[in-house]
């Protein structure tokens, strides 16, 4: 990854290099436009940081001004690094800017931004208000969320998603790593609640609306997961198995912290998220009692354990993948209804009328039902 990067530094250096003072005097004009923009959202009058308008400008010059990418992250790095010494409002309005980017650009300028703070162009962590004494907390649990965030993207559902599943793995084990990663992002959201939250500015306010907003979303996924990984338990192979009862019994102590910080929230509202109306997530608490429930049924055999041992080889390497990957398949079938009429014998006047119900489903093969109904004339 470190040679990766390098070879992308070395790259943009030697293109900037390469561009001749022609094509760069267009550029600089739209350079210093991004490092206007960016400077009202820090240095503006507003008390919210950046508004909706100025990230859609700055998104709109970059995404026309190819490599322009490189200067917006190193004028963020640039700002933050600044006012991370002695500013605490204009540090936060500086990571609420570089948030709203993340959240408000297509899918290549996220991969892009991504591809700056992987390769050191974009540094979000405040070294100097980390060691100062007396600084706003608020910032630095701020600064380490966003970081986190940076390792996401936003699936075409409007969800989080880790940025690189391992596409490699088998599912379980990419469901696994996920939800290691879920865990990390909840915990940096939950350290992000304002101990002071009538002190709050309105640009943290901001910034922890969009804070508390992305963490439901990822607690979504992370109890759809974690039920599915409950009910798949027994079929993980050991290693999966010691992977899935670490995360378990990480989330007995991280629900009820979670359902607490939620319930936080709701009382102060006002305080902490502004007028917004937020539908919090009902939080399901992973008890110490159930863990052990689960890794001890894991260890008893089944009946259907038994079979397959008995059985052939295949059923073991099914097992394993059969989690909650495995998709099921309605399959609709044609059913044709056939009538046949029959005379009735000797004059009474009396028909008699047979319905066929035919399934033509050919891995089924012809099933028909006959149904005779008679009448009189």
């Amino acid at each position: 990854m470190k040679v990766k990067c390098k070879l992308l530094a070395a790259l943009s250096s030697f293109i900037d290099q390469a561009t001749g003072p022609r094509d760069m005097a267009g550029d600089r004009s739209v350079l210093a436009e991004i490092d206007a923009a960016v400077s009202r959202c820090i240095d503006g009058s507003s008390k919210h940081g950046a508004g909706e308008e100025l990230v859609h400008e700055i998104l709109f010059l970059v995404s026309n001004a190819p490599g322009s990418i490189t200067f917006l992250s190193r004028r963020l790095s640039a700002r933050l690094a600044a006012a991370g010494q002695d500013d605490d409002a204009a540090a936060v309005k500086t990571l609420l800017l570089l948030h709203r980017l993340l959240r408000g650009g297509d899918r290549y300028f996220e991969q892009d931004l991504r591809g700056m703070w992987a390769c050191g162009e974009l540094k979000v962590d405040l070294v100097a208000a980390r060691w100062a004494a007396g600084r706003n907390g608020f910032l630095l649990c701020y600064a380490a969320f966003v970081e986190e965030r940076l390792g996401w993207a936003i699936d075409p559902a409007g969800g989080l998603r880790p940025a690189k599943l391992p596409a490699s793995r088998p599912p379980e084990k990419a469901a696994l790593y996920s939800l290691r990663k879920s865990q990390t992002f909840l915990d940096r959201a939950m350290v992000c609640l304002p101990e002071n939250t009538s002190a709050a500015s309105r640009a943290m306010q901001s910034a922890f609306n969009i804070v508390v907003r992305e963490s439901i979303r990822v607690y979504e996924s992370f109890s759809d997961e974690v039920e599915a990984v409950i009910a798949g338990y027994p079929e993980l192979d050991e290693r999966s198995k010691s992977s899935a009862a670490e995360i378990l019994r990480r989330a007995c102590a991280q629900t009820p912290s979670l359902y607490d910080f939620y319930e936080s929230c709701k009382r102060s509202t006002a305080d902490v998220i502004g007028k917004s109306h937020l539908d919090y997530p009902y939080v399901r608490f992973i008890t110490a009692a159930e863990v052990a429930s689960i890794e001890h049924r894991s260890r008893v055999p089944t009946s259907s354990d038994g079979e397959c041992n008995r059985g052939s080889n295949g059923c073991g390497k099914e097992s394993s993948s059969a989690l909650f990957w495995k998709k099921l398949e309605t399959t609709i079938s044609t059913v044709w209804v056939v009538f046949e009429e029959e005379e009735g014998g000797g004059g009474g006047g009396s028909q008699a009328c047979r319905l066929s119900l035919v399934d033509d489903v050919p891995a089924q093969g012809d099933r028909s039902e006959s149904i005779e109904l008679s009448s009189s004339k």
